[in-house]
């Protein structure tokens, strides 16, 4: 089992290599194919920045590009869970701290467009949840979809904070990370097809460590090759402001331009009773 933190080499590569575009290269066994998330069917979209078909609805995802798919744990997103939507940055005054919660699909970015997609998409991933170790909370996953034993390598994502997180982050009404000398990370995991796990690599989202002022406010990019094969992306998060129930900062991380090795040769055949 490997364990990878990310230097700002491995970042200044993945700039490069996580293009967001599909690409086929000459002598290679394999072939990018990326996940954008703006052409799945209609329900699979958050209904609003709450998110209200999120609980109890049956609610899924399925990209067809990619075959990568996931669904709240338990049918309830505040459980663990990931959900596609788009919507950009708001605006969370100190006043209104108790209700910000509603907001939790809110991504702290707008693009030209308008919306809170890198690269000028509609659509991104909201990831919420995390493997909390009393039990009351779970790090949600997403997989491959065509059969229960589909590995493929994800080479790399980009990465964003949501509005909600960050207004914690940045007042001393929620968790008060920087205030604190905190931080706040994502850690993403991978599972091969028998559960066991291939690699870990851990990213900051906010670091305020040692006199340090980074709080992510940009989509970057990650690589992820390194967990090598995996049929199963865990996604946890981790903060120095814990307490009683585990982890105050709110778990939130938004998640866009998802790109997969299809080997050649090979389709990509989504199977939503995977993931169901």
């Amino acid at each position: 089992m490997k364990k990878i933190f990310l230097s700002a080499m491995v970042l200044i590569a993945a700039a490069v290599m996580v293009s967001c575009n599909k690409s086929h290269t000459p002598d290679v066994p394999y072939h990018q194919v990326v996940a954008t998330f703006d052409d799945l069917e209609t329900g699979m979209y958050a209904s609003d920045v709450y998110g209200e078909n999120l609980y109890g609805k049956g609610y899924y995802w399925l990209d067809k590009n990619t075959g990568l798919g996931s669904k709240p744990v338990d049918d309830q997103y505040y459980s663990g869970g990931i959900a596609v939507g788009n919507f950009p940055a708001v605006n969370l005054v100190p006043e209104d701290a108790a209700n910000w919660y509603k907001s939790q699909l809110a991504v702290n970015y707008k693009n030209l467009r308008g919306y809170p997609g890198y690269n000028n998409t509609e659509h991104c991933l909201v990831s919420f949840g995390w493997a909390d170790p009393n039990g009351w909370n779970n790090a949600p996953t997403m997989n491959f979809t065509d059969t229960d034993t589909t590995t493929r390598v994800i080479e790399g994502l980009y990465i964003t904070n949501t509005s909600y997180a960050v207004a914690q982050m940045t007042t001393d009404l929620g968790s008060g990370v920087p205030i604190d000398n905190g931080w706040f990370k994502v850690i993403f995991i991978g599972l091969d097809a028998k559960g066991n796990q291939t690699g870990k690599i851990e990213v900051y989202l906010a670091n305020y460590k040692d006199g340090g002022k980074f709080l992510l406010e940009q989509w970057q990019p990650v690589a992820l090759s390194g967990l090598g094969r995996i049929h199963t992306l865990k996604i946890d998060m981790d903060g120095s402001d814990k307490g009683l129930y585990g982890l105050n900062t709110p778990a939130y991380v938004a998640i866009d331009c998802i790109v997969v090795r299809v080997d050649n040769g090979t389709t990509v055949t989504p199977n939503k009773a995977n993931i169901l």
